[in-house]
């Protein structure tokens, strides 16, 4: 069979740029996409301020905006021999400190949208798919759909939340009346809501996440739209790259180790504790490496350390974020010099050290779309206790009963008290013979991408076959088909 040419584009891609888990499935799904074999995938993200190496010009083009043109660079990776990248470049929109958090990001990012519509008629390389992601590209599958219906557009809702926002004057003439009602008129059009109604294929990063996005309390007013889709959301779950998360990477932890035999991890942790000048002694060792955020259940951790009994344990937080929370955390550690341990200054070295040294892995979010955090954690065999909603009740399994089937603890509900509860059940079970299967689950459990790929894979191909929602102008589509083929550069 031909391979099927997919264009994947993310606002962030790891390396080039990474706020958090979009940017870490950016590097490795579109990887693991192109060693199944069936697909030649190429990407696409702006050229933020934070990509650094030298990248190489290929092409440059005017992008019509709301009041005249504004100028698109594309640039290159020559470095990148495993998937072609592109960079979007425009210093206005993307040459600053951050990745978003502007009064403007709404403009900026449909910019993107547009240069990337452009880009796709000028490459050499027509895709059969267009896989978006996030509210950033939301606007993309309706551009596709107005100029170039004859390609297929996949939409991942990786947080549905963020939703992104423009004024309708951005897409005068575009839309009729009842569109512009569609996505939010007479107030902004929305991203997300041009993603759900036009891609041809709407996902989720988890079978969790899916489900409660479905209820109107958590689906932050997209609920409805998600219940007319003809072709319903699929929830297909993130993997991680385990070759880059691997506990016997001799060149990333000291003493290497693998799930046959775990025995090395205990010196793991004694090198952490005496690069955090913790005491070295019996107690185990809990972790929480995290974006300080309310979401993330930083709330209910100050609220549980007042239940906590650390002659049990010993805790170490790795994160940043709100300083506020970063305030609290560093005068409560002043109380507990010999049990707690805090560091603001996150890098990927010291994480992969610390999922190798601890016992435990706290995860108390209050919503979590798929979860990374678990997913390394477990590939280390460091035990997940995790608020089990979305992708950590998909990937975490607690059987009270049947610890030999387990691979970490849930907490009850959403508070102190019930974290308490659950982490202390994990620390009763650290003291009996179960622990080691607990360690085993985890290094066992399946979190390479191979199986969602094969999802993804199917998910793909059905597009293809199923009859359009409407006949359409077929002429009308053949005409914009050949007046794109004239247009097309070699680049």
């Amino acid at each position: 069979m031909k391979k099927r040419k997919l264009l994947y584009v993310s606002a962030e891609i790891s390396p080039y740029a990474n706020a958090g888990g979009l940017g870490e499935v950016g590097r490795s799904f579109p990887k693991a996409l192109m060693e199944s074999g069936d697909y030649e995938v190429r990407q696409v993200m702006p050229y933020h301020q934070s990509v650094v190496g030298e990248m190489k010009y290929l092409t440059d083009y005017p992008v019509a905006m709301e009041q005249g043109f504004e100028t698109c660079v594309v640039k290159t990776d020559p470095r990148n021999k495993d998937i072609v990248t592109y960079f979007i470049t425009n210093d206005r929109y993307f040459h600053r400190d951050n990745l978003y958090g502007y009064e403007d990001d709404g403009i900026r990012y449909f910019f993107f949208c547009k240069a990337v519509l452009e880009l796709i008629k000028k490459l050499n390389f027509m895709p059969d798919i267009v896989h978006t992601n996030d509210w950033h590209t939301g606007m993309l599958p309706l551009l596709i759909k107005k100029e170039l219906p004859q390609i297929k557009t996949v939409y991942t809702i990786h947080n549905i939340s963020y939703q992104g926002y423009i004024p309708v004057s951005y897409l005068s003439g575009l839309l009729n009346i009842k569109e512009q009602y569609a996505l939010g008129w007479p107030e902004w059009l929305n991203f997300m809501r041009a993603g759900i109604l036009y891609s041809d294929l709407l996902t989720t990063v988890s079978p969790g996440y899916c489900e409660e996005m479905k209820r109107p309390e958590q689906g932050c007013g997209m609920t409805p739209l998600l219940e007319k889709r003809v072709e319903p959301m699929v929830g297909i779950l993130n993997g991680i790259d385990i070759g880059n998360y691997d506990p016997m990477r001799a060149e990333e932890l000291i003493y290497p180790y693998n799930a046959l035999q775990p025995e090395d991890k205990r010196k793991n942790r004694t090198w952490l504790r005496e690069h955090y000048k913790l005491p070295e002694d019996e107690r185990p060792l809990v972790a929480m490496i995290t974006r300080l955020d309310y979401s993330k259940g930083i709330d209910i951790l100050l609220k549980a350390i007042s239940f906590f009994d650390f002659t049990k344990f010993q805790l170490m937080i790795l994160g940043s974020g709100n300083p506020y929370y970063q305030g609290l955390l560093a005068s409560i550690t002043t109380g507990y010099p010999e049990s707690i341990a805090v560091d603001f200054g996150y890098t990927a070295d010291i994480a992969k050290k610390i999922y190798a040294g601890a016992d435990m892995y706290l995860m108390p979010s209050l919503f979590e779309p798929c979860g990374l955090g678990q997913l390394y954690a477990m590939r280390y065999g460091t035990v997940p206790i995790v608020n089990p909603v979305g992708g950590l009740g998909d990937t975490v399994i607690d059987d009270k009963d049947q610890p030999e089937k387990s691979n970490g603890f849930y907490m009850r509900e959403w508070s102190g008290q019930a974290l308490n509860e659950a982490l202390n059940r994990a620390l009763d079970s650290y003291q009996t013979s179960a622990w080691k299967q607990y360690i085993r689950n985890c290094m066992t459990f399946d979190s390479s991408w191979k199986r969602s790929i094969n999802e993804y894979k199917l998910n793909y191909e059905a597009m293809f076959y199923r009859e359009p929602e409407s006949s359409g102008d077929k002429e009308g589509i053949a005409k914009k088909e050949r007046k794109v083929g004239a247009q097309r550069t070699q680049i």
